[in-house]
């Protein structure tokens, strides 16, 4: 009789160009490894954002996604208007057993109508969504 393995438990850490994603891919490097889960990375931003985007910012951006890799995480941008809905989508396709987030801080009125990012996430899916504690 042969025993089958179960599949890997896998986590998806959301991704940004703010310094504070370096603490949320950390945290979720650590939890990955307490697990013995698979990591997965994941920027989503607007077709066009890289051309917008300030030099700061986009070293931010190259740092943070070097530092997942580094720790192990299979990396991946997509260019998207609908980041939630790509999120999830992603989640679903690689089957997700966990979302890892940083801590929202909204940034214009309309996120009082829509929500933040995690908010909809906590709408939108019943994959479990973690938000990394201490990180603002």
């Amino acid at each position: 009789m042969t025993k089958q393995r179960a599949a890997p438990i896998r986590i998806l850490v959301c991704i940004s160009e703010e310094e504070q994603s370096q603490a949320v891919i950390r945290h979720a490097a650590r939890v990955g490894v307490e697990l013995g889960a698979e990591l997965m990375a994941l920027h989503v931003e607007p077709p066009g954002a890289a051309t917008r985007r300030s030099t700061r910012a986009a070293q931010q951006l190259e740092r943070n996604l070097r530092l997942a890799h580094d720790l192990g995480a299979q990396v991946k941008v997509i260019d998207s208007h609908r980041v939630v809905p790509s999120i999830l989508q992603y989640a679903h396709d690689h089957n997700v057993q966990r979302i890892i987030v940083g801590k929202p801080r909204p940034r214009t009125w309309r996120h009082w109508f829509t929500g933040d990012i995690v908010t909809r996430l906590l709408r939108e899916t019943d994959i479990p969504i973690e938000v990394a504690p201490g990180v603002a």
